[in-house]
């Protein structure tokens, strides 16, 4: 009998573009998997490009063109026959190019889909949570019903964000609907947490963004960001230069690999983040 894993649901969200989103997606996936973590990755997202970066084989491809996410709002298909195996740890289940028109109909008559079609993805994992260690959604750089059905599936949220006034915009509005998904008039998902702010593509060498993140830091504790922070050199500016990285490759990558050290630094800060300090009992007299 499988063992039933504690799965941890974290969405990867932030509406600003250009944030490495999918960037940290896949890389947090991949080291959770180097981890001997059992994880499964969800590209929510209706440009693909977690679902590119994977690297899927040709009989893969074709099984993603009819079976992704898309299907599983639009018919209810079960996630289970919606996920691909990229390898023995590590699972996806693949978007494509007809979640635009999901969200149109989520957006404009979201009963259509569903009665309730902000739990449309939260539903469909459940059945999945116990196969895996780790769930990461990657998604769309908006607010709609896309990312809002991750959120309401998700256990954490991570925000990826440049160390910018223009990003923190974004990361402000984040923060805003995390709040109304908590604390709102229909709390649609009252144990949502920010795991933290993670600031990304950073220079050190730049004292406008020191400044930025030293703000950050000196936050209310409610803005936690990560100790762990996604230099620069580490992103990748094209999709085919993060393809050839990802997929496949890159849980074969070298432990001390420059693009992946920064994601297994992360991954263990969020591994001891998620594990509770076991203190020992006191002697009893």
């Amino acid at each position: 009998m499988a063992k039933a894993r504690k799965n941890r649901v974290i969405c990867v969200a932030n509406q600003k573009g250009g944030v490495a989103k999918t960037t940290t997606a896949a890389y947090l996936g991949a080291a959770f998997a180097r981890l001997n973590k059992y994880v499964l990755m969800v590209d929510s997202d209706p440009q693909s490009n977690l679902t590119y970066s994977m690297e899927l084989d040709e009989a893969a491809q074709e099984k993603a063109i009819e079976n992704n996410l898309a299907t599983i709002y639009e018919s209810g298909q079960d996630a289970d026959s919606c996920t691909l195996r990229v390898r023995d740890n590590l699972s996806l289940i693949p978007a494509s190019a007809d979640l635009v028109m999901t969200e149109l109909t989520l957006d404009s008559s979201p009963n259509a889909i569903s009665s309730e079609p902000e739990r449309i993805l939260r539903n469909s994992l459940a059945p999945l949570r116990s196969r895996y260690d780790y769930t990461i959604i990657d998604c769309p750089p908006s607010q709609g019903m896309l990312t809002l059905n991750a959120l309401v599936a998700a256990d954490f949220l991570i925000i990826p964000s440049l160390a910018s006034v223009i990003s923190l915009t974004g990361l402000e509005r984040m923060i805003e609907q995390l709040h109304e998904i908590v604390h709102g008039d229909m709390a649609l998902n009252a144990d949502l947490k920010l795991l933290g702010v993670l600031l990304t593509r950073f220079r050190r060498d730049r004292n406008a963004e020191l400044e930025i993140e030293a703000k950050l830091r000196s936050a209310p504790e409610e803005f936690f960001v990560f100790k762990t922070v996604i230099p620069d050199r580490s992103q990748f500016g094209l999709l085919g230069e993060l393809k050839a990285q990802t997929g496949r490759h890159l849980t074969e990558l070298s432990m001390v690999s420059y693009s992946l050290l920064p994601y297994l630094t992360l991954a263990m800060e969020i591994e001891k983040i998620l594990t509770p300090t076991k203190f020992p009992a006191a002697n009893k007299q």
